[in-house]
């Protein structure tokens, strides 16, 4: 009996003490969920409270309308103007018969949708295209398996109005931002345009603006049903140019009467531009939204994708427009002064090359004014052998060849040729005939219309080269300084080529306004080659077309009045053969400079 009811003893025990574990057990499991809510309500509310609301709550970006881009004059060069655009919002559940559904009506390739949204993370939008009709609007919208994915807004579209080719090389063009833009730029958003080439490139960052945002609650179905908040965009800075629109297009415009090509640089002697043309350019609008292959061939095949810009780009021979900076150096050096005597006959010989000069006979004595006034090559061959090359090198850097006008970040540098440049590129010694070239503006020598004008300009301003600029609330930077007691006497030789009995540039003559100037004839191809094909076009056995690869480029450079200087212009003729065209060229740009009130007579003297 004993043994059993301590058998019945140890029993309760048990129970009893599995009651208290399982208590235990339910109290601890108690304290974890607890812990568990406090965590996930508690701790990490916020975050999940934001997971739960991507659910149904989106925040869309709203586009900056672009700065406006306007002239001297008021016209505007690039604006804005309403369009819809098609922006996709990324879930989950986003499936690829849906990307093909939305590609299909907006007429894109579903890669190109694909690749966006590989860039986006997800619950956010990314704009897939712009300007889309209002058939597309539609379609988008009464799709039901898709119109939960899709956003429709009113974006401001960038637009280039009127003669946009005229202007083209000024303005630059947009694009959509690559991936290698959006790793350099933290700021830019896929499907963002941005710019690529001229004032849309240089001042990208103030004419983007500031994106505005809308948060705005959705359906089940994907569908908007209020806006709960809204940050209006801020518009990109507009800026104001200074260009004269009607002058640029006057020239742009010239170019095509006359059948020329090559390019224009008027400018003012502190850097203000007011007119950079090309001859050749292309229609920015063409860029705003993404050209097909098919498209761009077709473009390409019309000459219609001319992004090559002669006036900044272009690196030519500047023949003899350096002559009066190779006075300036020989001068400085005391080598010739302004009334010495040298004799200057046809030819110079050294060794078995000959050097001619392009007057048959020579001209005999003559002093700096003359050798200036009738372009004598002669007598800066003699000047050019006593400078040597290094101070040719040395004192021509100092106008700004060889450098860049630092207008735009591509901009040539052209080429100063050096004894060290030589080497480096051909692996070759300087020899005697590399310099007589050089003193002519031949040979290895190349520059820009922009960098013929910012020389003339030092000129002008009697020593002082500002940086050229494109806009006028731009901070004024001197870029060379060049004193010398003789830019009297050069500006004398300079007028004496426009006005004077021997001068070169008897074209570009306008009565009552003094200009100086100087032209500049650059071969292509050796004499001997552009005689014989002269010789089989007179005879018809090539066609113009194919010939006019071998004429010379023809140049005038200047700047007016004498005495008090206004404005510096550039012409360049590609191929333009004979410097008197580029002289007469630049006189009618004077005639529309004083039409225009851009040159003041009453104030030259």
């Amino acid at each position: 009996m004993a043994k059993r009811d301590k058998y019945i003893l140890n029993k309760a025990d048990i129970v009893k003490k599995s009651a208290d574990y399982l208590s235990l057990i339910i109290a601890v499991s108690f304290i974890i969920i607890i812990a568990r809510l406090f965590y996930l309500q508690i701790i990490k509310g916020n975050y999940f409270l934001d997971l739960s609301k991507k659910n149904s709550i989106r925040l869309i970006g709203i586009a900056p309308p672009r700065g406006d881009i306007k002239t001297s004059d008021g016209v505007l060069y690039a604006k804005n103007t309403p369009s819809f655009s098609v922006s996709i919002y990324k879930t989950p559940d986003l499936t690829k018969k849906a990307i093909e559904k939305i590609a299909q009506i907006i007429s894109i390739e579903p890669s190109l949708i694909e690749k966006k949204l590989k860039l986006t993370p997800y619950y956010r939008s990314v704009l897939i295209k712009r300007d889309i009709s209002r058939n597309e609007v539609f379609n988008l919208l009464f799709k039901g398996e898709i119109n939960r994915f899709i956003n429709i807004e009113v974006t401001p579209k960038r637009v280039y109005p009127s003669n946009a080719f005229a202007y083209a090389n000024i303005v630059g063009y947009l694009t959509e931002v690559s991936l290698d833009d959006l790793k350099k730029d933290p700021t830019l958003k896929v499907g963002e345009l941005i710019g690529r080439k001229g004032i849309e490139k240089k001042y990208d960052k103030v004419l983007r603006g500031k994106w505005g945002y809308k948060e705005v609650q959705t359906a089940s179905n994907g569908m908007v049903i209020k806006t709960l908040s809204e940050t209006p965009p801020k518009k990109g800075k507009t800026l104001t140019l200074t260009i004269n629109s009607k002058l640029q297009t006057y020239i742009y415009e010239l170019f095509k009467e006359e059948g020329l090509h090559g390019a224009a640089v008027v400018m003012r002697p502190d850097g203000a531009i007011l007119a950079l043309v090309d001859s050749d350019t292309f229609n920015p609008n063409y860029f705003t939204e993404r050209l097909s292959k098919k498209e761009w061939e077709k473009l390409k095949k019309k000459h219609l994708l001319n992004l090559f810009d002669i006036a900044t780009q272009g690196a030519f021979p500047p023949g003899s427009l350096i002559k009066p900076f190779m006075a300036l150096a020989a001068l400085k050096e005391g080598i010739i002064t302004p009334n010495k005597m040298i004799f200057c006959p046809y030819a110079v010989k050294i060794g078995k090359y000959i050097y001619r000069d392009w007057k048959p006979g020579g001209f005999g004595k003559i002093n700096l004014y003359r050798a200036i006034e009738s372009s004598s090559d002669v007598y800066f061959y003699q000047v050019g052998m006593k400078l040597g090359i290094n101070k040719i090198d040395y004192y021509l850097s100092k106008f700004g060849f060889g450098k860049s006008p630092k207008l735009f970040s591509y901009c040539t540098k052209g080429n100063l040729p050096s004894r060290e440049w030589k080497y480096r590129k051909y692996k070759q010694g300087w020899y005697i005939g590399d310099t007589i070239s050089t003193s002519i503006g031949q040979g290895f020598f190349l520059a820009s219309p922009l960098q013929v004008a910012l020389a003339f300009s030092i000129i002008a301003n009697d020593g002082i080269g500002y940086k050229p600029f494109l806009v006028k609330d731009a901070k004024r930077e001197i870029l060379y300084i060049f004193k010398s007691k003789y830019y009297k006497d050069i500006k004398k030789a300079l007028w004496l080529v426009v006005n004077g009995p021997y001068g070169t540039a008897y074209n570009a003559r306008i009565e009552g306004l003094n200009i100086c100037g100087k032209t500049g004839t650059s071969q292509v191809v050796k004499s001997s080659v552009y005689k014989k094909i002269k010789k089989l076009l007179k005879e018809k056995k090539i066609k113009p077309e194919k010939a006019i690869k071998y004429f010379p480029h023809a140049w005038f450079a200047s700047f007016a009045p004498m005495n008090k200087p206004q404005v510096v212009v550039v012409v360049f003729l590609e191929h333009g053969e004979y410097s008197s065209k580029a002289a007469a060229f630049a006189g009618i740009i004077y005639d529309k400079l004083i039409q225009l009130k851009l040159i003041l007579l009453s104030h030259q003297s």
